[in-house]
Order: structure tokens, then sequence, then C-alpha cells
């Protein structure tokens, strides 16, 4: 074969191959432009998924005929003068190739108008010819967009149903308008109003209008800046968590994308509080200075790259860390669990650094009522029931105890023998580190240990060390730090010495622990994840007994305590 050049038709339309991949890559685009312009109002029209019409309306700035002709030409751009300018890009759009991708593939029809101007212009390029004339129109740009992919039957082909197509345009009209909460947003789809997100200047009115009273109710704010720095949006409560990171929305400078650091950074935030497979919601917002962050990564500026990946990903940790000690005990629970209101939403911006673990505060001591199934325990306070996963909440209490180290070691009458599996000697190096555990162990010959002493913890045997370490040696070589290893071991011998679920507890057993509920701090979930308690208030239970004022009075039985 001869090599040839491609002629430009060709060239564009594979060009356009890496920036518009479907609908939802027109609107990123074209909402891009929009906000670049100025806008303070953005409507977005779809017909048929956008197959058939995309028009996106702004108020922004608008163009001369001369510039809108300009615009639809490959490499042309009002955001970038020098290839220097990159590295501190403050734009949304700066690639040059957005509208004239859009036209390879689409017709396109703008009609704009700058202020200063009384009249504007229509510009309609279609299949590569260009035809301009005078135009009366509002003061701005409006851009449609027809016959998506006509001339690229493979490409329409394999475009989603109608309705997956509008789904993502969708999540994706949701992401700019928590990232502009400034900006009216609207979209419709086929003349029916699917979305309107009114101006506001707070990001929590965004929140319930976008995601719904409901979760944005159980959402906190987070705020966290440093020199130049800063970390701005909210985050879920772990009852709300996602199957999927679906609703974990990030923009940097202002530029909604798809971050694996942050998604990261939110993880190692969350740890034990969210069981495995599960996800935080969190809106969150990142500003640093651009010459700190490389947006030109991904065609589609969907990612980006960030030139100090530490500092971000500790400000994103912090940042969440400090929201997640707000949160009252009682909205860690299963969703659907009744709960108390979260706190208020800060005026101003600085966070107080409040203790890492929060107790459980049921004001006052508790009474056990008994056990429920053989696996929950029931008890009442002064402030309502709250029921107790016997085994979860026990291991919680294990694991704290062993890692503040206040258990001192029983050392065993006759030490046990330990053979190290094969593959297992690098965590001879660790040893030293879990005897503040109470666990103490020595070499023994090459492949064996000698276990001499075991926390005088109850449920704390000899058999449950030996089993905790055999399920620790079965991880990987430990790569991380001797206390990451520390709490490896805690954890696993928490969950085998405490009370499983199934066991018939003694009165003693029951009181003795509930008092340690009383008294001592619970976490809010087990080492693995899962929730330890909940908690029924007397105002849920009068709600769910149709006692609060809210009835009406004609529903009221003989004998009710007045109104509250």
């Amino acid at each position: 074969m001869r090599i040839h050049r491609l002629d430009p038709l060709t060239v564009s339309r594979i060009a356009a191959g890496e920036v518009i991949e479907r609908p939802a890559s027109v609107v990123k685009e074209l909402l891009d432009n929009a906000l670049d312009a100025g806008s303070t109002r953005i409507d977005i029209e779809l017909e048929n998924g956008g197959r058939r019409l995309i028009r996106v309306s702004d108020n922004g700035c608008g163009m001369t005929a001369e510039e809108a002709v300009l615009a639809l030409q490959r490499f042309t751009t009002s955001k970038i003068r020098h290839l220097d300018d990159l590295r501190r890009l403050t734009t949304l759009g700066f690639r040059g190739e957005a509208l004239p991708s859009i036209a390879a593939v689409a017709e396109v029809e703008l009609v704009t108008r700058p202020a200063a101007q009384a009249e504007g212009a229509r510009v309609v390029c279609r299949g590569g010819e260009v035809t301009v004339q005078p135009w009366g129109c509002p003061a701005g740009t409006r851009v449609s967009v027809r016959q998506l992919f006509a001339h690229t039957p493979v490409r329409r082909q394999a475009l989603k149903s109608v309705a997956q197509e509008v789904q993502r345009v969708q999540e994706l009209v949701v992401h700019y308008a928590l990232a502009y909460p400034q900006v009216t947003l609207q979209l419709c789809h086929d003349g029916r109003r699917l979305l309107f997100a009114p101006a506001s200047s707070e990001l929590r009115q965004r929140l319930h209008v976008l995601l719904g009273r409901e979760l944005a109710s159980q959402l906190l704010p987070v705020h966290w800046q440093s020199v130049d720095l800063e970390v701005r949006g909210a985050v879920g409560s772990p009852a709300i968590s996602r199957a999927t990171r679906q609703r974990q929305y990030v923009w940097v400078n202002g530029r909604p994308v798809r971050s694996g650091l942050v998604s990261a950074a939110l993880a190692r935030a969350y740890g034990a509080l969210l069981p495995p497979g599960r996800h935080p919601v969190a809106a969150l917002g990142i500003s640093l200075p651009a010459a700190l962050v490389d947006v030109n990564v991904h065609p589609r500026k969907t990612e980006v790259r960030f030139l100090q990946e530490r500092a971000v990903f500790a400000a994103v940790y912090e940042a969440v860390q400090l929201a997640l000690q707000a949160l009252p005990p009682e909205t860690l629970l299963p969703e659907g669990t009744p709960v108390a209101e979260l706190p208020a939403w800060p005026e101003a911006p600085p966070w107080q650094v409040r203790e890492a673990t929060v107790p459980y505060r049921g004001g006052g001591p508790l009474r056990p009522l008994g056990q429920v199934g053989n696996a929950f325990v029931v008890a009442a306070g002064a402030e309502g029931l709250v029921v107790l996963d016997q085994h979860a909440a026990h291991e919680a209490l294990l694991f704290a105890a062993l890692l503040a180290a206040e258990a001192p070691p029983h050392e065993l009458a006759e030490p046990l023998l330990l053979a190290l599996p094969a593959g297992a000697q690098s965590w001879l190096a660790v040893l030293p580190g879990l005897a503040s555990l109470g666990v103490h162990l020595e070499p023994f010959g090459k492949d064996r240990l000698l276990l001499r002493a075991v926390p005088s913890l109850e449920g704390v045997t000899a058999t449950a060390v030996r089993e905790a370490l055999e399920a620790v040696w079965q991880q990987p070589a430990p790569q991380a730090t001797p206390e990451a290893v520390r709490e490896q071991l805690a954890a696993a011998l928490a969950c085998r010495a405490a009370v499983r679920a199934g066991d018939q507890l003694t009165p003693e057993q029951l009181t003795a622990l509930v008092d340690a509920v009383a008294q001592q701090h619970l976490a809010y979930t087990c080492p693995h994840g899962r929730p330890t308690f909940l908690t029924m208030s007397l105002a849920d239970l009068e709600r769910r007994f149709l006692r609060l004022g809210a009835w009406p009075p004609a529903w009221h039985c003989g004998g009710e305590r007045e109104a509250l």
C-alpha cells in the first residue's frame, strides 16, 4: 500500500472521534463554551436523545459574524495564544476543536450576537459548507446541532437507547450545575423539562434541587483551606453510600472531571465506616493554582493530572475526615432507618477540629431489655431505644481497647508454638510492634514462633490469637507501616474474640455489654464496616404511633397524652 495524504473531510471526522463520542460529548463542549462566555443562564434542549437535535442557548458575550465563522474552523480558539498558556489555563474550553469536530459529524447552526451590536448573525455549517446571514436575536449564543452522526451510521448505531443517552446528559448537567451554582441551568427533552436549577449563592440549595431533599439532608458541609489549595463541597453520611461512584461529583478549578485520586482519598477518609464495595456520596470542588494542574491530558477534558498529587490527596482526606467528625452517631445507620438532623451548614467557612472518635451519646445509663434473635441486644435509655448488633458492637469495643493498649498482657502458663506458613517470614520484621497489643511473640527456630502472652480481655484466648495471626499471615507480605499491620491483627483478633451472632448471652453478659456501650467510646462501625448500633428516639416512637401534633385530632384515641 502506498502512503498518501487524507482529504480534509476525512481528517476532520477522525479528529472528531477523539472529542465527540455521543450526545453528552456535544453538550459538554457547548457547556464549556457557554460558561467561558460568562453566561448566567444556559438552556439545553434535546430531541430523540440528542440524535435529532441538541440545542444549547446562553446569554453570554456572544460573537460577531466573523468570529462565528472562524470558530467553525480547526485550531481556532479565544482561550490561548501560545503554548505556555496551557500551563496557566483558567478556562474550560481551549482545544480549538469543539465546534469543528461537531460540524464534522452533524449539521451546526450558530445564532449569536454581542450585547454591543444591534444585529446578530446566523451561521450554518452543513457538509463542510458555511453560509452566513444577518439575524435578529437576543444577546448571547444559540448552537443547534442536528442529525448527529447521520453520515457515520456505525457510530450512530453504537449509541445507547434514548433513555440511556438522556441519562448521560442529565448526569453531566448535574455535574456542571454543582460546579456552577451561580448559573441557572435548564434541561429539556422532547419538550419536557427534566431539570431546572435556578441560580443560587449556596451549594446546599443546589444539592437539594439536584439530588433531592432526602439525599441532600444527609450531606455534610466540607471546607478545608491552605495557602494555595482549597477543598469545598459536601460529603454524605455512610448511611447513604452507593454501590458505584456515580454519585461522586468532582470539579477542579470549576472543571468537572473524573479523578481516581480523589476517589481514593475519599475511600481512605471513610475507612471502616463503609462496608466493602460501597462508595460515599460526594460533591467536592478543588481550587489550586492553574500551574499546578495539567488539564491537557484527555481529548474530552474529563481528566486532569495534579503536579502535586500527595498534597491534593492529603487535602481531600483531611477535609472529609473533619466533616465526618461532625456527624452524630444516629446518622450512621443503614438506609431507611430514622435518623437525627445533621449538623447545620456553617455560615463562616472555618471548622473547629473535634475528637476523632465520637461516643454513643444516650443521655445517661442504658438498661438492657433483652436479646432479639440471639443476634441483637435491645436497651432503654433516657432518650429512647438502642439496638446493638452484639457481635459488631463487642468487636468494636475490643478493637478500640486493643489499639489503646488498655489490656495488660496475660502470660500463658505454657507458651503456644506456632508454625509460620511458607512465604510469611517477612512478617517477622513487624513482631516488636505487636507487643503493644498485649501479643508477645518471639522467634523459635527458622519457621516457628512462641506465643508467650495474650491481651487480658474477655474472649481473648491463645486459640483466638493463633487464628487471628493465621488470618493475617494469609495477606500479602506487609508493605504498609508496622502500625497498619498492628491494626490488621487487632481487627482480626477482635472479630474472633467477640461474641457471635447466634450466641445466647447470659444476663451478666448482657449487662456488661450494655454498660460498656454506655460508658465507653463506641465506634460507628466494626473494623469490617458493619454498623454497631442504631437508635430510635422518643420522637421517633411517637411518630410511629401517631402521637405527634401533626396528626389530625380526630385520629386520637381516648386516653392519649396531649398532642405536642
